[in-house]
């Protein structure tokens, strides 16, 4: 990276994030921990790892997507197997098989709102396609420093890379790799853009923002009440008669501001302030603030967890909690998230991963395998019934009504399709 290069990207973090040292996000220093007093666009995919409350939900999709059998089937849906195509669904990477991939895909895609990949082509290849493809690789978002053209139109764009000028990922050696545009793909979860960035998306962890801050403001008080042992007091002098040089100053506005200021500014339960306030003048103790069982962090953290969840349609009930053992619904709740959340997750990945793989253009696909789902089996016997239910009552309609036989056996066509999916 050029010295320039270097400064720019400081320069915009520090816009980004109203620090002047340029560091990635502006943190509040508590003892010898760092918590982030905010969710940006920056720390989306960093909190995501480091939030137990916020991966769980990322976790939770992410896991499961990776634990299918992925399978490349052919323009009728039908898996093939003797094709040297299923490298594609196998070891792709030296490092991960397929299905961590699928993981990492997920987590960056549900995190950051931005999945990327980056095809390994031989030098000896000029073109992208299934036989020069030996390998690729999910970039973690937070290693990619993207250098793009703003003076390009938007609606004179054909693809994501017209849009970027150069590509460098942070490696592991303290040092960076320069990128070919070409080989990079970027998936992007929806239309919102991050501020900075005409490309990426915007975390869809911004759609409970204020549940996360105060997910990280309850961490820095419960930490800090810990830490300080106790409630927050005052000590304070009895208030004494009218001409008390205490009661004067009190009763002065001016004074009253400056007081109030001084204390807020110092005292306090989150960031670097203190929890104890001391006055110049002689006191006595009076209890300002709650203490750790008022506060109830821990109710608070559960709610904050709830509602973050509930952004992807996991319900409350499968929320890690301390009377998790007597919850009695979680097969039929986890059904519930595949249904209305997870499996479209799944094809959105088989999609993506086609296309990475330019499989589309030989007349392939990747599939996902459920059978192995228990949850999913739940319903087998109820669909099975509906299913033998339809089929008599459309045999029954094709006897009386002979000639709608082409509408009924598109209706049997449409049974057929969807049967044992």
């Amino acid at each position: 990276m050029g010295v320039f290069d270097f400064l720019n990207k400081r320069k915009l973090r520090s816009i980004l994030t109203d620090n002047p040292n340029g560091y990635e996000y502006e943190s509040e220093h508590i003892g010898n921990i760092i918590i982030p007093d905010k969710l940006t666009d920056i720390n989306a995919f960093k909190l995501a790892n480091t939030v137990s409350e916020i991966y769980f939900p990322i976790d939770f999709y992410a896991d499961r997507c990776s634990k299918l059998r992925y399978y490349i089937a052919d323009k009728s849906g039908k898996e093939v197997t003797n094709t040297e195509l299923n490298r594609f669904v196998g070891k792709i990477n030296p490092f991960y098989s397929f299905n961590d991939l699928v993981y990492q895909y997920v987590f960056s895609y549900m995190s950051d709102g931005n999945a990327i990949t980056y095809l390994g082509i031989p030098d000896t290849y000029k073109a992208i396609n299934v036989s020069s493809i030996d390998r690729v690789d999910i970039l973690q978002p937070d290693l990619l420093s993207i250098n793009e053209y703003f003076n390009v139109s938007i609606l004179k764009v054909k693809t994501l890379n017209d849009l970027i000028r150069q590509a460098r990922y942070d490696n592991y050696t303290n040092s960076q790799d320069l990128l070919d545009v070409a080989k990079l793909r970027i998936d992007r979860i929806d239309s919102t853009r991050k501020d900075y960035s005409q490309i990426f998306a915007r975390s869809p962890l911004f759609k409970s923002i204020h549940s996360i801050n105060t997910l990280l403001a309850v961490y820095s008080a419960r930490y800090n009440v810990y830490v300080n042992n106790g409630a927050a007091g005052y000590l304070v002098k009895k208030v004494g008669g009218a001409n008390d040089p205490l009661n004067t100053a009190i009763n002065d506005p001016s004074s009253r501001e400056t007081i109030l200021k001084d204390i807020n500014n110092r005292n306090g339960i989150t960031g670097g302030r203190n929890l104890w306030g001391i006055s110049s003048i002689p006191l006595e103790f009076v209890k300002t603030l709650a203490s750790i069982s008022e506060l109830m962090p821990l109710e608070e953290t559960l709610e904050n967890s709830i509602k973050i969840a509930s952004v992807w349609q996991i319900p409350p009930g499968l929320v890690p909690r301390k009377d998790q053992a007597t919850y009695k619904n979680g097969e039929t709740d986890e059904r519930v998230v595949w249904e209305n959340g997870i499996i479209s997750m799944v094809n959105t990945v088989c999609d993506n991963f086609t296309e990475i793989f330019t499989l589309s253009k030989q007349g392939y696909s990747i599939k996902a395998d459920y059978s192995n789902v228990s949850c999913l089996k739940l319903n087998e016997s109820v669909k099975e019934d509906v299913i033998t239910k339809k089929v008599a009552n459309l045999t029954a309609i094709k006897t009386a009504y002979p000639e709608k036989l082409s509408e009924i056996n598109k209706e049997f066509d449409k049974i057929i399709a969807d049967y044992g999916n």
